[in-house]
């Protein structure tokens, strides 16, 4: 169960330095692109070359160096907090169709005696729980929720040195600096930079004065007794902020980008155009409230927004989600009922220790609920309410993808009463074998959404 976390850099662009030096060089430099590459081939100044424009402030020269990095057996805490990199690219390993019974979780080697004990004692738990569920027929979607933030995630992260650099900073000196996996996870890949990338060292090594002791937020727990909320009593959203003039703005920029062209602007033909930047100008914000940890994973794998998410740290680890899967069967609802209730009589007990409270986090559970805030244009938006409101995607996201679709047509139903799942959009399913078999019922329900 506590097998040792571990980052591992197993993939680097070649000839990256002498990349980033060629970048340093070719505007100030005679010669085109080909020759400035070549010249710098085994040439001893690049590294000096890269640090010294580095330290001027111009760092986009080191974003031509790609690294991919595989994270075994970490928490799915470090997981969720690489993933908010936005300029970053990752595949995880779904919860949705992977049994995690036995892949195991994340241990501080820093436990020891009743502490280590008491802590297998929740892990194990919620583990046992979780797997009885599975026997039971609970959707592996849905038996997730009681999965504690200390199980195990493996997955892909490929990333360019410079926001490696500034994941790595924030790691040592931002919001991961009180978290020690994180800490150790930092130091594995700075030692592996000293043979692949030396030349970013020098930036890691700006502290912005001393390094500060780490901060850990304290415990949250809003009731003695854990607080179930259905489906219906999550996930609601909220439309914050949206153009004041949309189709004034979808036209103005139809008309820069086709200077002189005297065809009238076709809004209807937008949504399905190949290069549809003009969807870009409009911008969207809009809360989430109670969504679960889980659910949040959904919703930052998509990049293109600017997304607020509180820490980990910060949850309420009295408010979980009911699943329905589970609330129709009263056996598995005894089960996860019962799974909840002992995991929070556990957590309100952490204060007596000291050395487990510093690690709370460990202890909260992928159905907490918590609050985001995003915002994003409507090509994004037009992506995102494709894939989520699909009937094969996740239902926690999926409700929230219809009730956001919902709300835009209400404000600009001109656009986003043209937005929807593939089969709406396009009229045919892309999903194959996997379709739901209920494209016409799903065309007629978008159709209907108001």
């Amino acid at each position: 169960m506590g097998s040792k976390p571990h980052a591992k850099i197993i993939s680097c662009n070649s000839n990256s330095e002498e990349v980033c030096a060629s970048a340093a060089r070719i505007s100030t430099t005679a010669g085109d692109a080909h020759e400035i590459f070549e010249n710098a081939k085994e040439n001893s100044k690049n590294r000096s070359l890269i640090e010294k424009v580095l330290a001027s402030g111009h760092k986009s020269l080191i974003e031509h160096a790609v690294f991919t990095i595989a994270l075994r057996d970490v928490s799915v805490f470090v997981e969720q907090f690489f993933i908010e990199c936005r300029l970053a690219s990752f595949t995880v390993k779904s919860r949705r169709y992977v049994d995690f019974s036995r892949l195991g979780y994340y241990i501080p080697p820093e436990l020891e005696g009743e502490d280590l004990a008491f802590y297998r004692r929740y892990m194990d738990g919620l583990f046992e729980a979780y797997g009885s569920l599975l026997e039971a027929g609970v959707p592996r979607e849905d038996a997730r929720f009681l999965l504690p933030y200390a199980f195990h995630s493996n997955f892909y992260c490929t990333l360019n040195a410079r926001e490696l650099g500034h994941l790595l900073c924030e790691i040592q000196y931002g919001r991961g600096r009180g978290v020690p996996e994180l800490q150790r996870l930092a130091e594995e890949l700075t030692g592996q930079l000293e043979e692949r990338f030396p030349c970013l060292l020098p930036e890691l090594r700006q502290t912005r004065g001393d390094k500060p002791a780490g901060e850990v937020l304290p415990l949250r727990c809003s009731s003695d007794k854990p607080v179930l909320l259905t489906r219906r009593e999550t996930g609601a959203v909220a439309l914050l902020n949206a153009p004041a003039e949309p189709l004034k703005l979808l036209e103005a920029a139809f008309r820069i980008q086709n200077p002189g062209m005297e065809t009238p602007f076709d809004l209807e033909a937008l949504p399905g155009a190949r290069r549809p930047r003009e969807l870009e100008q409009l911008a969207y914000s809009f809360t989430i409230s109670d969504v679960t940890l889980s659910g949040v994973t959904h919703l930052v794998r998509h990049r293109m927004q600017s997304i607020v998410v509180p820490p980990i740290q910060s949850v309420d680890h009295s408010r979980v989600i009911l699943p329905d899967t589970v609330a129709a069967d009263p056996a598995s609802l005894e089960r996860y009922q019962r799974a909840v209730e002992e995991a929070h009589s556990l957590v309100l007990r952490l204060h007596e220790r000291p050395a487990l409270e510093n690690y709370h986090y460990y202890f909260a559970l992928s159905g907490n609920l918590m609050d985001v805030i995003t915002t994003m244009n409507a090509r994004e938006l037009q992506w995102f309410i494709r894939l989520r409101s699909c009937s094969r995607a996740q239902w926690e996201v999926r409700d929230i993808a219809v009730e956001l679709l919902r709300l835009l047509r209400q404000s600009f139903p001109e656009l986003f009463g043209r937005f929807g799942p593939s089969c709406f959009v396009d009229g045919r399913c892309p999903e194959g074998r996997l379709t739901c078999g209920q494209m016409a019922e799903t065309v007629q329900r978008f159709k209907d959404l108001r």
